[in-house]
């Protein structure tokens, strides 16, 4: 999906890519992550919410949550995280990251709201009342009141399987008046997901119903009394759709993707925000006229189309063959791809893909490189996943 975008605008990635596994630098199976090109983006991204008012959680569970990458993030402009689920929330804060936002998409469970609280995170994201009141009861045996957002949605919004959950619109009114009971919690505002989409196109990010459900939520909220000081609204955040999501009243984006350079309009437009991030693997054998490469990184909605296949960094960008995406029911033991009729594959070669991935559930190695850009790569951190 962003093979070429990669070739056109960060070469020098796929070239390391080639020379790193091929010198034994990193193993097969690992994705890289181009340092200078994320600090890049991360201060892009930080320079137009500035310029927009609008704040910024970073989401780190594209990039394998880990806390050396989101001191990088935390150091270039985005000071907190997004916390998609207890997991994340823990391995970050107990490694010094602030969270800015937790709930949103996993509400933690009845027993760890504790634990989440002795984060101090900004806000928590709730999708029902019993859930606020959990939180709301842990809350006050700690002396705490918790801000928290509102998960809301309708009937016409846009939901990811595996994604379902939050206050219906028609009951949210309802919801408010019992959660303002509750003495552990104060509701600050609203959010859902996803707020924008690609358009049939591939021009630009158009949004969802799920915004106008977001913005009616949040009048529902200040007819209550609500000072809403938060319109939280995630979904392929950059510095293109920025402008409009604070226009439309939006106050605060999730950056994930966007981060590098790899939301679904990054792979059909030039924005800001560069390509950082590649899918290193190996050539491992033949079977019935096609190859095998080692894997364990795939992601089953990476639209993958291709890889460049060689061991010369200087040619890898010319010798492209198609790539076959796996059947969500088999486990990428390996991947497949065709077998080119203008050069030869070789047993060893390395192969590189660019591809919409989420680096926390799959089984890759990741390596963080500084000095890409200038010609002198170091791999200043490598997270074995074994």
């Amino acid at each position: 999906m962003f093979l070429d975008v990669t070739k056109r605008r960060n070469p020098d990635l796929i070239k390391t890519g080639v020379t790193l596994h091929q010198t034994g630098e990193i193993p097969p199976n690992t994705y890289i992550i181009d340092v200078d090109i994320l600090k890049e983006n991360v201060k892009l991204l930080s320079k137009a919410a500035d310029k927009h008012e609008m704040t910024l959680y970073f989401m780190s569970k594209q990039l394998g949550r880990l806390p050396e990458i989101a001191r990088i993030i935390e150091n270039n402009g985005i000071a907190k995280a997004v916390a998609v689920d207890f997991d994340e929330g823990k391995l970050l804060a107990e490694n010094g990251i602030k969270i800015g936002n937790i709930g949103h998409l996993v509400q933690p469970g009845k027993h760890q709201w504790k634990e989440v609280l002795s984060w101090n995170p900004e806000v928590v994201t709730i999708f029902s009342y019993e859930r606020a009141q959990q939180l709301s009861v842990t809350a006050r045996q700690m002396g705490k009141v918790q801000d928290i957002l509102l998960k809301v949605v309708d009937s016409e919004d846009k939901i990811y399987h595996g994604q379902e959950g939050g206050i219906p619109l028609h009951s949210l009114e309802q919801t408010i008046d019992n959660i303002l009971q509750l003495t552990g919690v104060r509701i600050v505002g609203v959010t859902t997901f996803p707020n924008l989409q690609l358009n049939s196109l591939n021009l630009e990010m158009i949004p969802t119903e799920n915004l106008s459900t977001l913005l009616r939520a949040k009048k529902i909220l200040e007819k209550k009394g609500i000072e809403v000081t938060q319109v939280n609204g995630p979904s392929g955040t950059s510095c293109e759709t920025i402008p409009f999501l604070s226009h439309k009243g939006v106050t605060h984006g999730e950056p994930g993707h966007g981060l590098t350079g790899t939301t679904p309009l990054h792979a059909y437009k030039d924005l800001p925000e560069k390509p950082a991030i590649v899918y290193v693997s190996e050539v491992s054998h033949t079977y019935d006229d096609k190859y095998q490469v080692i894997a364990g990184g795939f992601y089953g909605r990476s639209n993958m189309k291709g890889c460049f296949v060689g061991h010369d960094k200087e040619t890898i960008m010319n010798r492209y063959t198609a790539a076959y995406e796996l059947s969500p029911e088999s486990i990428d033991y390996y991947g497949m791809i065709a077998k080119p009729n203008d050069f030869q594959i070789e047993i060893g070669d390395t192969a590189i893909f660019a591809f919409r991935t989420q680096l926390f559930v799959t089984r890759a190695h990741i390596a963080l490189v500084e000095g890409i850009q200038s010609g002198n790569p170091n791999v200043i951190h490598l997270e074995r996943k074994w």
